[in-house]
């Protein structure tokens, strides 16, 4: 599992984080928009008969680079100019989208 965060680095559709453990993660905007943990679409992404409809709409929005920031020892908080923007993506979310334990269709 993800420790510390050591470094952020954003290109035009995807970001990097690396962790002081080794560990580093490429991760495509629209796959962190999909499973973004936030009140509101959280439940929509455990929900098999939403999570489609959900999947539909992250494609819809263009491709843009949020503003990344770290919370504490144990997450990250992404800014959306066009959406949600209160999830926080704990290092361990960030680590099971990108060993692919969570399970979506783009």
């Amino acid at each position: 599992m993800a420790d510390r965060l050591k470094e952020i680095e954003r290109s035009d559709e995807s970001i990097i984080l690396r962790y002081a453990d080794g560990d580093q993660f490429t991760l495509a905007y629209h796959e962190l928009r999909a499973w973004c943990p936030c009140a509101k679409c959280g439940p929509r992404w455990k929900d098999p008969h939403r999570r489609l409809g959900l999947a539909e709409e992250v494609k819809r929005l263009r491709v843009e680079m949020p503003k990344a920031e770290p919370v504490g020892r144990y997450a990250v908080r992404f800014q959306w100019t066009s959406g949600c923007s209160s999830g926080l993506w704990s290092f361990e979310h960030i680590t099971n989208i990108a060993l692919g334990r969570l399970d979506i269709d783009y």
